[in-house]
């Protein structure tokens, strides 16, 4: 009896030595790791770590962020462009401004279809409708209208001295020019302009208009 009870002893003591009893460090680390798996891992399962999202996500506002930016330098750009032309020539429509030179006329339009002396000044004169004077730097310093598509101050070719009165506010010099052109003349100061617009009778359609700056 002696001897079988100190059997089961000595196999009991020899179970416990090889780890069949509780507090064993070797079967924690797994679970350890398995938690630290999980915790890294997305919540919708796709496999995906938190850090990735975090990544993609600054990329994301990276993008938005160089959009923002270029629509705002395009936005200046079309400010700086408009700023091009004065303040005071806005109210007339003709492609190109007062101040620019000859040679940048010729380079939008080709060469002049008309160019002569005209009221004093070098005229020349594009497609028999768009035309500047020029001072002696050959730089444009007023505008001849023959197209019906330029807008002067909301007035037009094809208008009469009366439907022009009505818009700019004001009746205008009416007089006869019988020296060079045989046109009568409805004469308004806009802004800093001199606006002169011909016609062959006085209650006809205008014709041409001339646009001198007069300051």
């Amino acid at each position: 009896m002696y001897q079988k009870s100190l059997s089961i002893g000595v196999l009991s003591s020899a179970l416990l030595m090889a780890g069949c009893g509780t507090g064993d460090p070797i079967a924690e680390n797994p679970a350890t790791s398995e938690k630290a798996d999980i915790a890294t891992t997305a919540s919708d399962g796709s496999g995906e770590t938190e850090e990735s999202e975090d990544d993609a996500e600054m990329e994301e506002t990276e993008e938005v962020q160089e959009e923002e930016e270029e629509a705002e330098a395009e936005t200046a750009a079309t400010g700086e462009d408009e700023q091009a032309v004065p303040a005071d020539q806005m109210g007339i429509t003709m492609p190109l401004r007062l101040g620019t030179p000859l040679a940048d006329l010729i380079e939008h339009y080709g060469q002049p279809t008309y160019d002569d002396f005209f009221l004093g000044s070098r005229l020349v004169v594009f497609n028999k409708e768009d035309g500047y004077f020029l001072d002696d730097q050959n730089v444009a310093k007023g505008f001849y209208i023959g197209n019906p598509d330029i807008s002067v101050f909301d007035t037009r070719i094809g208008m009469t001295f009366g439907e022009i009165d009505e818009i700019l506010g004001a009746k205008g010099e009416v007089g006869y020019d019988e020296s060079e052109t045989q046109y009568y003349l409805n004469i308004h100061y806009v802004e800093n302009y001199k606006i002169t617009y011909s016609a062959e009778t006085e209650d006809g359609p205008v014709v041409e208009i001339v646009v001198i700056r007069s300051k």
